[in-house]
């Protein structure tokens, strides 16, 4: 049955999606007075509830948060009810800024030098994106003893970076464990290896989400026009040339023309839900759910994440206090206390494994979380089983306990993105497939990773706050000795979750018969006046999470698009 759409009228730039890399997009764009943009946002605006980082945990839950997840799983989430791994993703004017950790870190240099290969631009290099994210940032060093190399660091820009006040003993536990075993307490976005406090999108302890940092300043534009709960179905396409977007807005359907361009910003899985849903994706799959195909491009081919192991709970002999509530909220009026930092994500850590030894190329980061973090939400948050709750995480006394999450960051497992069906409000089926690649380097990372938490528990540092691994054995790898290598290679298929990272279902790159479906100027090969501008067209993983290197997509779209259409840029 064909839809009938209303007219919507015409717009210089149509961008989809009001996420961390389409809010800088319409931010750059709109410094062009005469252009004129249209934003399309499936969500609303965050409220007061967002801006406190540490309820994060029960709103992503509910109504910014789309509630993704994975189709049944083989290889990992073993231990979660039915196989399925979560996948959050934020919805609303922030898009996964809303709900996410708020962790500041660009990645290694390492990364940008191979993606300059992948895309055969310089712009993709590192001193290139450097200037990107640095033109972006603001950042404040109020963390006097968290060291600070300014030259990788600006001020002045929308996104505020700042460190969490006061650290927890833990933390500070965690970093001397780090000196005694030789790391350094460096500027991890100084690419370097070794331990830190985690730098943070927060402004004065609130949530900064790419709403409040990119939208809220410039929003008075008249050029801006920003339209919430506008869910986007479809591309009208002709003859190679994008010329608008069907979209749907308060039970209404529409169709509104872009007269330049439309900027696909709706993240890693929308963006390939629109392009399949619109008959760009791989032949076979689009044929046999009978899309007639536009162009044969392997859209959702490549969904590439952070694979972690959330299995590691720590006791102590540090009991952070319970207080009233009362105290709380006056701590994060103040910008400081448990409330103004998620799930008190205090420490980060990033080390080489036994694939990149000796080349200052980081393949492992240790998150630190400290007491009344993650312990509280873990059941709900994760999934778990009963059984695997019972057995790590429902006895433990969690003021007194820290979680380290072992993160492998070059992880070579893929999985895809495909559609359920035609119907455009049904969710696509997201297959994970994390540590399944054939040379088992992501599961030996992560067992790499479990091995140097032990080794820092021998420390003078943790042992003085009696620091001791808690919780297990697993009762589904009973089988295996406890703590042996069988035992941890057991435990890694059942608690391996996504880190929430999810990139890479339209990658960068030369050629789109080698999988490729963007260029080094973002635009989707054998489309006129069409681009990505988000998470989605990362050619590989990162070491680092992808907020920040997403902002830096958006803030490259800008300049790209003024490049196009003025031959300059400011």
């Amino acid at each position: 049955m064909q839809i009938l759409h209303k007219h919507f009228g015409s717009y210089d730039f149509i961008v989809v999606g009001a996420g961390a890399g389409g809010t800088v997009v319409a931010n750059r764009l709109t410094e062009i007075k005469n252009w004129n943009v249209l934003v399309l946002e499936a969500g609303g605006y965050g409220d007061d509830a967002t801006d406190v980082p540490n309820l994060y945990g029960p709103i992503e839950f509910t109504r910014y948060n789309w509630g993704f997840n994975s189709t049944p799983q083989t290889t990992c989430c073993l231990g979660l009810q039915n196989h399925i791994c979560p996948y959050p993703r934020g919805k609303g004017v922030g898009g996964s800024t809303l709900i996410n950790g708020l962790a500041y870190s660009r990645g290694h240099k390492s990364d940008f030098q191979k993606w300059e290969k992948f895309a055969n631009s310089k712009r993709w290099g590192y001193d290139s994106v450097l200037y990107y994210f640095k033109k972006s940032e603001n950042f404040v060093h109020n963390d006097k003893q968290a060291p600070y190399e300014p030259q990788y660091h600006a001020t002045g820009g929308y996104l505020n970076v700042e460190y969490h006040e006061p650290r927890s003993p833990q933390l500070n536990a965690y970093l001397e464990a780090n000196k005694e075993l030789g790391y350094d307490i460096v500027d991890y976005n100084a690419n370097k290896i070794g331990a830190s406090p985690v730098q943070l999108n927060t402004i004065h302890g609130r949530r900064l989400d790419g709403g409040k940092a990119f939208i809220h300043p410039v929003r008075r534009r008249k050029n801006l026009k920003l339209l919430t709960y506008s869910y986007v179905t479809k591309l009208r396409i002709k003859n190679g040339v994008v010329r608008g977007v069907e979209f749907s807005h308060k039970g209404n359907n529409y169709v509104v023309q872009a007269t330049k361009e439309v900027i696909l910003a709706a993240g890693v899985f929308g963006t390939p839900q629109i392009l399949l849903l619109s008959g760009v994706g791989p032949r076979k799959h689009l044929e046999d759910l009978k899309i007639d195909v536009v162009a044969d491009l392997e859209v959702g081919s490549t969904l590439r994440d952070n694979s972690v192991f959330y299995g590691i709970s720590i006791s102590t002999n540090y009991t952070e206090p319970i207080r009233p509530l009362k105290e709380y909220v006056k701590e994060y009026l103040n910008g400081v206390g448990p409330y103004a930092i998620p799930s008190n994500d205090q420490g980060i850590g990033f080390y080489e494994s036994s694939y990149t030894k000796g080349t200052g190329i980081p393949d492992i980061e240790l998150q630190v979380i400290t007491a009344n973090g993650t312990s509280a939400l873990a059941q709900r948050m994760f999934y778990l089983t009963d059984q695997t709750f019972e057995d790590l995480w429902k006895y433990v006394n969690i003021p007194r306990t820290f979680n380290v999450w072992v993160i492998d960051l070059h992880a070579q497992s893929v999985g895809t993105i495909r559609l359920k069906s035609k119907n455009p409000y049904e969710y696509p089926l997201i297959d994970s497939n994390f540590i399944s690649d054939p040379e088992n380097r992501d599961i030996n990372t992560l067992y790499e990773g479990i091995q140097l938490i032990l080794r820092l528990l021998e420390t003078k540092a943790l042992k003085a706050i009696n620091a001791t691994l808690q919780g297990g054995p697993l009762r589904a790898c009973k089988r295996y000795e406890y703590l042996s290598r069988d035992y941890w290679y057991c435990a890694l298929r059942q608690l391996t979750i996504n880190l929430y990272h999810p990139l890479g279902t339209c990658p960068m790159g030369t050629d789109p018969k080698k999988g490729a479906v963007v260029d080094s100027e973002l635009r989707v090969f054998g489309f006129k006046n069409l681009r990505i501008a988000d998470a989605s067209v990362f050619p590989l993983a990162l070491a680092g999470h992808p907020n920040a290197p997403t902002v830096m997509v958006g803030e490259q779209a800008g300049d790209l698009i003024k490049l196009t259409y003025l031959k300059y840029v400011d």
